[in-house]
């Protein structure tokens, strides 16, 4: 912990000097809050000896020792140093030395004057070296500590106040080590009577007083103080005994009741910590069962009391207090007791709520007199037995013997008694569950259709008869009940041949339902399986072959099914053959006729032999698709319509549907597509393109299928007029129009040139060109043109029209001006004043060194200003105007020039001296980038006219004004001057500097007062210097003529004479 942090915790712990008054709003002192519970037996102090280190004080409520030292100089460092090192020296020689007093190590004189003197190994006799001297000198400072000074002390709290110690002064004197008293730590320590004077420390820093608290009253304490420096301590002081104050006695705990009447309640307490003064009495006070204010009905010694003559069955409430010879204690928590009520009637027998296997639940009323409540139960074989005893109204009584009768009776309770016994109930409990029967087993033969099963009844019933047998069967969908009654056989009959099935049974009584006994499992006779369904086609009948599907049969005779036999009748004979014989459930019959009629039957066999045959099924196969048509003719009829002609192929059984007619100009398999699709044997194909070769083909279709293509069939159509052109497009200015489109198809010979139609005539043009110049046209004039492509074979359609307009010619050049000239600027302006099209301006200048114009400005502005120009330099300008028609000629180059610059402007100057009649200024220099001179003008007004009168020129940057008046206010400015060829040039003035000269003294002060020993007449003179001054201010300030100056002057002389006399 730093110094710091120390001396903010001490601070917090103690106080320095006198002690604090007694008061809520002071700090709480530094003391082990555990004190006042008899001290707790760690830390106790005894057999401190002088010089040794003192105990840690990092306890509760006390500040830590320091982990850094801080010396004042070099001599105290090394006297440190050599006294830690030869400190366990020293504490070896400490603890032969065991003079205790009181308990506390206390130095004696041998122990000041002793010399310690120790023997060599050659038994040469040596002296401990002076560092250790300088240790018990040190240890006798710190032991002349005096005893602290009890003060202001109370029953729980004191304050101990002490001074450092007497010889601390006295070894300044010397050559003794030298000790800060801010360095120097107390430690307090604090012992009880009961303590046997084993002091244990409460208090550890250094403040000069503190407070204790917590402490018992009418107690007596010892108390000492011990002073500690660094690691070295000095002996405790002797104990200073103080004895606190008695005070009124604890709160006592609330009296506890010890017995109770009808008409009395008897009451006892235990006794109290006296707080230093014996009790005097007990005062026991209660509510007279009112509920009201609380009424004193005993004072006394003893400890227990009985009152009498109270109500039956009412609360009182109670509360104790504990007096002394100094006082009253405060009273006790209040406490309610009830007095005995009278015995409770017979309560009616308990009624039964629920009943169990081994529980009955029962329940009965209370009365507003009855507390408790005994339940008596006997089960006929034992008497009466309580089976409850509480202030609950119901019982739940168990574990009882299943199907048993049991009596049972109530009696209530109350302070005042118990009542009769109720009348006696007899209830009984339920019967049990049964345990299930025997596993059943077969007697008997198993027949195909049916069994006689067998059990034996359970060996525990639950107390109750069995009154009915149930049996279930399971054959694979759940179980199901085939037999119900008190037998312990049945029969099962109307089973299924070769089937599994699991069998249980379960018994009833009047207790429920018993579980289900260990399944048996048993398997009926299998027969020849079942007849099959009549088989169906599966998919489409192919011309041949057909497939067909078939289910299992319904019963599989109780044995798995190992094939299925499958026949077929059909053309020639109508024969039935077998076709198929196998596991599977489907099959398929090949080489089959197309079209004709086929009868299919099936059945299912299994171990035990063939089924019935199934229902016929009858099939008709299908057709096969035509044959492949024979090549098919063309003829052209024009450039761009063919006619395909082909003949009908074979049928193959079933009637053509439709031809499919697909034609392709790359005799590729990817590239047919189809034209025609219909009943026709010939189709027209147009809007073929003209020279192009095609390519036929054609495929027959029926309700089998379609067939083969037929071969391919090629034509080559002839040549046509060219195609029409479809992308014109234009370019337009405003005297003429550029057309340009795409060439068209030729259709199989070459384009030889173009016919554009532009208005009422026909423009040929040279060759098969795609782009065309008209010129010569007007203005934002409309046009209509086609064009159209010939070749050799003829002329080609007209394109769509082309509406097209002329653009309007761009706006001229406006007229450019200078409106405005500085010497870094120049503010142009054109046009005149509005621009309603919005038309865009661009101003170009030349630059000086390449010739060439740059932009300076672009926009629809009517004025521009050009900046950072320099002076004396004529610059050159063109404009031009442009809109949606396009951009403008240039217009005339225009020249301007910039004027000359004024100087530049200068800072404040600033005020140097100044006095009634003159004052000194200085400036800073002109910056500026111009090579002539430049001189300066000051001009000097006064604040209120603000007329500026030249007081100074020249080149200096400092003045002398003269001349000035005294007690006025000034304003001076200073405009620099550029000196050139043509003459001299001012320049802007710099800021205002405003100043006030000194104002004079009045010489008629002194005859004022004839004698300046009087205190009047030095008022009057201070009145009178006053008037004077505020007539000189007024003077100063205002303009007027000097006639009205006197004239004010004069009635401030006459005011202040006239209130003189009443001063």
């Amino acid at each position: 912990m730093t110094d710091a942090k120390k001396k903010k915790k001490n601070a917090a712990t103690a106080e320095k000097g006198a002690g604090p008054a007694n008061s809520t709003n002071q700090p709480q002192q530094a003391f082990y809050q555990g004190l006042a519970t008899g001290f707790p037996p760690s830390h106790f102090h005894s057999n401190i000896p002088p010089g040794h280190p003192g105990p840690s004080p990092t306890r509760l409520g006390h500040s830590p020792p320091l982990n850094q030292i801080y010396y004042k100089d070099e001599r105290t460092k090394r006297q440190y140093i050599k006294l830690k090192k030869k400190h366990q020296d020293k504490q070896k020689l400490d603890s032969m030395q065991k003079d205790l007093v009181n308990g506390l190590r206390r130095p004696s004189a041998k122990e000041k004057d002793m010399n310690s003197v120790g023997t060599s190994e050659d038994g040469e006799e040596s002296s401990i070296p002076d560092e250790e001297d300088s240790v018990q000198i040190i240890a006798d400072i710190l032991s002349s500590v005096q005893a602290p000074k009890v003060s202001e002390l109370s029953s729980r709290s004191a304050l101990l106040l002490w001074a450092p110690p007497t010889k601390l002064s006295e070894a300044s004197n010397t050559d003794s080590p030298e000790i800060d008293v801010g360095d120097l730590r107390y430690e307090v320590l604090l012992s009880d009577k009961s303590k046997e004077m084993k002091f244990k420390s409460i208090y550890s820093g250094t403040s000069l007083s503190c407070r204790i608290r917590d402490l018992k009253p009418g107690q007596e304490y010892s108390v000492c103080l011990q002073v500690h420096y660094e690691e070295l301590q000095g002996a405790a002081t002797d104990p200073v005994k103080f004895t606190t104050p008695p005070c009124e006695p604890d709160q006592p705990q609330p009296p506890k009741l010890h017995q109770r009447q009808k008409t009395s309640l008897q009451l006892k307490w235990n006794s109290v910590n006296d707080n230093g003064s014996h009790i005097t009495g007990y005062v026991l006070e209660y509510d007279e069962g009112k509920g009201g204010d609380f009424v004193e009905f005993h004072r006394g010694k003893v400890k227990q009391y009985t009152i009498h003559k109270l109500q039956p069955a009412t609360p009182y409430r109670f509360r104790l207090a504990v007096v002394n010879e100094v006082g009253k204690s405060s009273y006790s928590e209040v406490v309610t007791y009830n007095t005995c009520n009278n015995p409770p009637p017979k309560p009616a027998p308990p009624c039964l709520v629920e009943a169990s296997i081994n529980t009955l639940h029962l329940q009965w009323s209370r009365k507003p007199i009855d507390d408790e409540f005994t339940l008596q139960m006997n089960d006929s074989r034992n008497s009466y037995r309580p089976v409850y005893t509480g202030r609950e109204t119901y019982c739940i009584c168990s574990p009882l013997v299943n199907f048993t009768e049991y009596k049972f009776r109530l009696r209530a309770e109350n302070d005042g008694g118990q009542s009769p016994w109720s009348d006696e109930v007899a209830y009984k409990t339920l019967p049990d569950r049964p345990k299930e029967p025997s596993k059943p087993v077969v007697k008997g033969r198993i027949h195909a259709h049916s069994f006689k099963l067998k059990w034996e009844p359970p060996n525990y019933t639950g107390g109750a008869e069995i009154t009915e047998y149930i049996l279930e069967v399971n054959s694979g969908s759940g179980y199901e009940v085939v037999y119900s009654g008190s037998e312990t056989e049945a029969i099962c009959d109307k089973l299924t041949p070769g089937t599994t099935y699991q069998l249980r049974v379960s018994c009833v009584s009047a207790g429920g339902r018993s579980n289900y006994s260990n399944p048996c499992t048993v398997t009926t006779d299998a027969i020849s399986p079942g007849q099959c369904a009549a088989p169906r086609a599966h998919g489409r009948p192919k011309a041949n072959s057909i497939a067909i599907r078939w289910g299992e049969p319904d019963y599989n005779g109780g044995a798995p099914v190992l094939e299925y036999e499958v026949e077929m009748a059909g053309p020639p004979d109508h024969v039935r053959a077998c076709v198929h014989k196998s596991k599977e459930t489907e099959c398929t019959a090949a080489n089959l006729s197309p079209g004709c009629e086929y009868v299919f039957f099936v059945r299912a066999v299994n171990r035990i032999g063939p089924g019935q045959w199934s229902d016929q099924l009858k099939v008709t196969s299908g057709a096969a698709p035509p044959d492949a048509p024979a090549p098919l003719t063309t003829n052209c009829r024009s450039p761009f319509h063919v006619f395909v002609e082909w003949r009908e192929p074979q049928c193959n059984g079933a009637p053509i549907l439709e031809y499919r007619l697909e034609i392709s100009t790359k005799n590729a398999e990817e590239d047919f597509h189809l034209v025609h699709q219909g009943t026709e044997s010939c189709h027209d194909v147009k809007g073929l393109n003209p020279f192009t070769t095609y390519y036929f083909r054609v495929q027959a279709c029926n309700s089998a299928g379609c067939s083969p293509f037929s071969p391919v069939s090629a034509t080559v159509t002839p040549a046509a007029p060219p195609a029409t052109v479809t992308t014109l497009r234009s370019e337009c200015t405003p005297t003429s129009i550029t057309l340009n489109w795409n060439e068209p198809a030729d259709n199989g010979s070459e384009i030889s040139h173009y016919n554009i139609e532009f208005g009422d005539r026909v423009i040929v043009t040279d060759g098969p060109v795609t782009e065309y110049h008209l010129a010569d046209l007007q203005p934002e004039t409309n046009h209509k043109i086609r064009v159209q492509a010939v070749n050799a074979i003829g002329t080609g359609s007209l394109s769509p029209v082309l509406r097209v307009a002329t653009l309007r010619l761009p706006p001229a050049a406006p007229k450019l001006e200078c409106i405005g000239v500085g010497h870094n600027y120049l503010k142009l302006k054109w046009g005149d004043g509005k621009n309603v099209d919005y038309t865009h301006y661009l101003i170009e200048t030349e630059n000086g060194r390449t010739h060439d114009f740059q932009c300076v400005y672009k926009g629809t502005a009517l004025t521009y200003k050009v900046n950072k120009l320099h002076e004396l330099t004529t610059y050159r300008f063109r404009i031009c105007a442009s809109n949606d028609a396009g951009v403008g000629e240039f217009s005339d180059i225009h020249e301007f020039t910039t004027s000359i610059a004024p100087p530049a402007l200068i800072k404040q100057p600033k005020l140097l001296e100044v006095d009634q009649r003159s004052c000194v200024i200085e400036w800073m220099h002109s910056k500026n980038l111009f090579v002539d001179s430049v001189i300066y003008q000051v001009q000097v007004a006064r604040m209120k006219d603000q007329a500026y009168k030249e007081m100074f020129k020249g080149a200096e940057t400092k003045c002398t004004i003269e001349n000035l008046e005294p007690g006025v206010e000034y304003s001076a400015r200073v405009c620099p001057v550029r000196l050139t060829s043509s003459g001299e040039l001012v320049g802007p003035c710099s800021p205002l500097l405003n100043f006030s000269t000194a104002v004079a003294e009045p010489a008629v002060i002194s005859k004022i007062s004839t004698n300046p020993s009087s205190p009047s007449h030095s008022h009057r003179n201070r009145i009178a210097l006053t008037s004077m001054l505020q007539m000189n201010r007024l003077k100063t300030i205002s303009d007027k003529p000097v006639f009205y100056a006197i004239l004010i002057m004069l009635i401030g002389i006459i005011i202040s004479i006239w209130i003189i006399p009443f001063l």
